[in-house]
């Protein structure tokens, strides 16, 4: 099933509803552990099980947020998964998420390597602490591991993506211009609105309180998986000073820094992103 661009006359910034231009991608919806899990992939991507990236997105994104990652598709098998729109009561996101991952629903290979953007690198850190030997290889992109070094501020404006009509529409494209910067194209502000407005504010709600319960710091130190981090030093969530924490404590850990991306830099600087993280990654499934 391929989701395709639907038809408008052209405009400055796409409407958020719509899906943009370099964002069509295949859709798979599969039963995990009783719930619908959207999983896009590229069209004539890689079908090399054994080089298979889970790709977990932000707080209220999608899968298809990670597709101008498309250059690294004929090398790596990409999958971009979604979290389900709402988890169960008797599981925190988090839980839910790592159990689902894990799980044979999920239908991932035994191996495979990880890479998680805010939410989803702390959904990462949680699932490689608890099933080592499945992770190949890993990428903490704007990387979440406890809330001390987290802006308590921003956490509190993404919540107005979830304002009631009319206020969703004002404030969504400038909450998602903070968390993209300057830098984020239009197509991917309309992009992260879109899929933001999908999500119900209990489930929002639930999934900020998983970030602001979080304190992974100490346990990184566990950590023997080859690992890389890619931040924006404009980052305005997630400092700088933690990301180079994260990788201090997490050992051989390897910091690349984009100079002019902020919290999304895989969608606002998919060309020097994909330069580092497609290098490590074929690195090392060869």
């Amino acid at each position: 099933m391929l989701e395709t661009v639907t038809a408008h006359p052209p405009r400055l910034v796409p409407a958020p509803e719509d899906i943009q231009p370099g964002y069509e991608l295949l859709l798979e919806q599969r039963q995990v552990r009783g719930a619908p899990v959207r999983l896009f992939t590229f069209p004539s991507g890689s079908e090399d099980v054994a080089r298979t990236v889970v790709c977990l997105p932000g707080l209220g994104a999608s899968g298809r947020s990670f597709a101008p990652m498309a250059p690294l598709a004929s090398e790596l098998r990409l999958q971009l998964w979604t979290p389900t729109l709402s988890t169960p009561l008797t599981h925190t996101p988090l839980q839910w998420n790592v159990a689902a991952l894990s799980h044979p629903d999920a239908q991932l290979p035994e191996r495979f390597a990880l890479l998680g953007s805010s939410f989803g690198s702390l959904v990462s850190l949680a699932f490689t602490l608890a099933y080592p030997e499945r992770v190949r290889a890993l990428v903490l992109v704007s990387p979440v591991a406890s809330v001390h070094r987290v802006r308590r501020w921003a956490l509190s404006l993404s919540t107005l993506v979830r304002m009631p009509k009319p206020f969703a529409y004002l404030f969504a494209p400038s909450v998602a211009r903070v968390l993209g910067g300057r830098d984020l194209p239009p197509e991917g502000r309309a992009e992260i609105v879109r899929e933001a407005r999908r999500l119900s504010p209990l489930e929002l709600l639930r999934r900020l309180k998983d970030v602001l319960d979080a304190d992974y710091l100490e346990a990184l130190e566990q950590l023997r998986v080859p690992t890389l981090l890619v931040h924006g030093a404009r980052d305005t969530l997630v400092p700088l000073g933690y990301a180079r924490d994260v990788a201090r404590r997490i050992p051989g850990a390897r910091l690349e820094v984009l100079r002019e991306a902020s919290h999304l830099p895989y969608m606002s600087h998919p060309q020097a992103f994909n330069a580092f993280v497609g290098d490590f990654l074929v690195q090392h499934f060869s």
